[in-house]
C-alpha cells in the first residue's frame, strides 16, 4: 500500500489537516500501516501538485492557521482505480525468524526467552485488537460512518487471525525446543568445518535450480538428495 493512496482514502471521508491525518492513522490503521508527520506533509504536497487534493487555509484568530486538505474529483478517481488493482506480495522482514534460523549457535535458554517474550507481546496485541473491535462499533455510529464499519472490522479480524496463528507457532516451537537435547544448541566453528563454504553455496544454488525447474514443469517433487563431488 502506498501512503499516497492511504491519504486519499482518509480524505475521501472528508477534509483533514496533516495533523488530523496523523491522528486517524494512529488510531485506525496502525496495526497494518504506519505513517509519520515527516512523511505525511510531503505526500500531501505531492498530491496537491498532482491535482489529486486541494488545500485551503483556514484563518484562526487565536491560534495558527489551519491547512485543510480535500480530495478532488481526480483524486477520487485515482483512489477508485487503485482499489481495483491487485495488491502486491507481502514483504516479510521478521527478526524473530532470523534468531530461530541461527538458534543452533546459541543456548536453548536464550531462544526460549525470546519466544516467551514474543508470546507475551502477542497476547497483549490480541487484547488490543479485541478492544479495537469495540471501538469500531462505537466510533462508526458516533461519526456516522456505519457503512464503513464492516470493512474496518475485517482489517482487525485479519490482525486477530494473524496474531493467533503466530501465537500458536510460538507455543508449538517452545514445546519442540523443550524436547530437544541441549547439545543441539551448542555449535562451534570447528563443527562447521566439515565442508567448505563454497561447496555449501553450490548446493544451495543446485537446490534453487531444482525447485525452479519443478515449479516450471508443474511437478510437486524435487530430488530428495543431491549428489556432489
Amino acid at each position: 500500500m502506498s501512503l499516497k493512496h492511504a491519504l486519499l482514502g482518509f480524505l475521501n471521508y472528508g477534509p483533514h489537516t496533516g495533523y488530523e491525518l496523523k491522528k486517524v492513522f494512529d488510531i485506525s490503521v496502525s496495526h497494518f500501516w504506519s505513517a509519520e508527520l515527516s512523511q505525511i506533509y510531503p505526500s500531501l504536497k505531492a498530491l496537491e501538485t498532482e491535482g489529486l487534493v486541494e488545500m485551503k487555509v483556514e484563518v484562526q484568530a487565536d491560534r495558527p492557521n489551519r491547512k485543510v486538505y480535500s480530495i478532488t474529483d481526480d483524486g477520487r478517481r485515482e483512489l477508485i482505480d487503485w482499489l481495483g488493482t491487485p495488491a502486491g506480495p507481502d514483504q516479510i522482514r521478521e527478526p524473530l525468524l532470523v534468531k530461530l534460523f541461527f538458534a543452533a549457535s546459541g543456548g536453548r535458554a536464550h531462544v526460549l526467552t525470546v519466544l516467551r517474550r514474543r508470546a507475551d507481546d502477542l497476547r497483549l496485541r490480541l487484547e488490543g485488537y479485541r478492544h479495537g473491535l469495540a471501538l469500531v462499533d462505537r466510533y462508526s455510529g458516533a461519526a456516522k460512518l456505519d457503512r464503513e464499519a464492516p470493512f474496518w472490522r475485517l482489517t482487525i479480524e485479519y490482525g486477530i487471525s494473524h496474531t493467533e496463528a503466530n501465537l500458536r507457532f510460538i507455543e508449538e516451537s517452545m514445546g519442540l525446543l523443550d524436547m530437544m537435547d541441549e547439545t543441539a544448541f551448542v555449535s562451534s566453528p570447528a563443527e562447521h568445518a566439515g565442508m567448505p563454504t563454497r561447496e555449501r553455496v553450490e548446493i544451495l544454488d543446485m537446490l534453487k535450480k531444482a525447485v525452479m525447474a519443478a515449479h516450471e514443469s508443474g511437478s510437486p517433487l524435487i530430488p530428495a538428495r543431491l549428489h556432489t563431488n
